[in-house]
């Protein structure tokens, strides 16, 4: 009698554990660790952001401050932004070098690459290069020369295929800025997404304004038309930042070509020239928007082709998008 007792009680004690496992959904309660309510949301959240650029794509979201490429894909490759560095002086060869050895370690990286005459092909041995921080100097009245130079944020960034910079006619000369390297306009991050064919390029504390001088910017695509990505459009509909753009005819309108090139030019004011980028183009360039200070982490996208598309719908060949955090 006292064994069926036992016997019973423990078919009882059997089954209340495994309605009990089967309630948190562990069967093996015993092996297994204990169920995490907590960790259990965590994961529910990951697998949420994980398309989290999906549901940014009015046009009027706020992008949260878990930055897109820190939620997105497992398969992201944080790129080294590489320091601006200093050019004056350098050979032609010497310039070549420099950009071969940063392609090979690009996600462009192949044995055949030559930089494109079209892109490079201008530049002139010995010359100074104009400095990154582009100020007059006070002394002299002309174009900064000295320290690392304009053109290098480039040469030394080929994965950053459009890149945000200060236009070219705009020239800095209050101390603020000049003391500033934010009119360097250095990455704070690139990363990319294979899975997804998609760069994302980071900026920190963009825009501010001087004094004397307007707040506007332009997209530089030598890079881009370097490594053969040189037709490019704007998709307002998947970017969150609203850029307005100063020419109607612009790169949200339409797909545009780059034409950004390097040759030796005038506008640094020294005697026979400077190496530096080149031409102006009003498609590229917009004002500082002022409704979206107020918001973290917005973002550009933009679309990359390296032969022209038949419509801006095509799927690109890779596609940049670029956050503008200011806070």
């Amino acid at each position: 009698m006292e064994k069926q007792k036992f016997y019973l009680i423990f078919i009882i004690v059997l089954l209340f554990i495994g309605a009990y496992s089967y309630k948190i959904g562990d069967i093996g309660i015993f092996f297994k660790k204990e169920f995490n309510p907590e960790e259990n949301n965590m994961l529910t959240e990951a697998k949420m952001t994980y398309n989290a650029e999906d549901s940014y794509g009015n046009g009027n979201d706020i992008v949260s401050k878990k930055d897109f490429e820190q939620q997105s894909s497992t398969d992201a490759k944080k790129i080294t932004v590489n320091q601006p560095t200093a050019l004056s002086g350098k050979s032609k060869a010497e310039i070549y070098k420099l950009r071969k050895d940063y392609v090979s370690q690009s996600i462009f990286a192949k044995s055949n690459y030559e930089p494109s005459e079209e892109v490079f092909g201008g530049i002139v041995s010995g010359k100074s290069w104009i400095s990154a921080n582009v100020c007059i100097d006070a002394q002299t009245g002309k174009l900064r020369t000295t320290g690392p130079s304009e053109e290098s944020r480039f040469i030394n960034n080929p994965t950053m295929l459009v890149a945000i910079e200060y236009p070219y006619p705009v020239r800095y000369n209050d101390a603020e800025t000049c003391t500033s390297s934010r009119s360097e306009m250095i990455p704070t991050s690139i990363r990319y997404i294979p899975s997804k064919k998609m760069i994302i390029v980071k900026y920190y504390h963009l825009p501010f304004t001087t004094n004397n001088n307007p707040s506007f910017y332009m997209f530089n695509g030598v890079n881009a038309r370097d490594l053969g990505y040189k037709y490019a459009y704007l998709d307002k509909k998947k970017s969150t930042y609203d850029v307005d753009f100063i020419s109607s005819d612009n790169l949200s309108t339409g797909i545009q070509e780059f034409q950004n090139f390097i040759h030796l030019g005038s506008s640094c004011g020294h005697e026979g020239g400077c190496n530096n980028g080149s031409p102006r183009q009003h498609f590229l360039e917009f004002k500082s928007n002022e409704t979206s200070y107020n918001y973290e982490n917005r973002y550009i996208q933009i679309k990359l082709w390296k032969n022209k598309p038949k419509s801006p719908e095509d799927p690109a060949d890779i596609t940049e998008r670029i956050i503008l955090r200011w806070s």
